[in-house]
């Protein structure tokens, strides 16, 4: 993950767009807290079972409460935007998503489309030119 973290990186220092610049910054941030988060469930994972044990031979409940009290506690924090922003990379970097690959995949979709529409035909009885995007086929008249 650290290699991916880097050509991203190297990715985001050769690109002028912003808005690439934004997509690859998203990515880079994404797969960075992503890699936290891991590491810090991997260190909870190794200390929970010593805290149980702790709390067991020592009888510690005056502990035990106070960290049922944090808990409690952060049940009723109101993420505000930013951090719900951060928390929707990080688990789009766990995923795989790249915020990259959708802008590319943006631009090509636009690109293709005003592509297609600047294209020049000849409609049928030499009525004048028509986008080639068009769907409907030229009207004649019944009088």
């Amino acid at each position: 993950m650290i290699k991916e973290v880097q050509a991203l990186q190297a990715k985001l220092d050769a690109t002028v767009d912003e808005d690439e610049q934004r997509a690859l910054e998203e990515d880079v941030t994404g797969k960075i807290l992503w890699l936290c988060w891991c590491g810090i469930c991997a260190e909870v994972d190794q200390l929970l079972p010593k805290v149980v044990n702790y709390i067991r031979r020592e009888g510690n409940m005056k502990g035990l409460r106070e960290i049922s009290l944090m808990m409690y506690l952060f049940m009723f924090v109101d993420p505000d935007d930013n951090l719900t922003h951060l928390h929707r990379i990080m688990l789009d970097g766990g995923v795989g998503t790249s915020k990259h690959r959708l802008w590319l995949a943006a631009q090509t979709a636009e690109q293709a489309k005003w592509s297609g529409a600047t294209k020049v035909t000849t409609a049928m009885d030499n009525q004048g030119p028509t986008a080639s995007t068009s769907t409907q086929s030229p009207s004649t008249s019944l009088v």
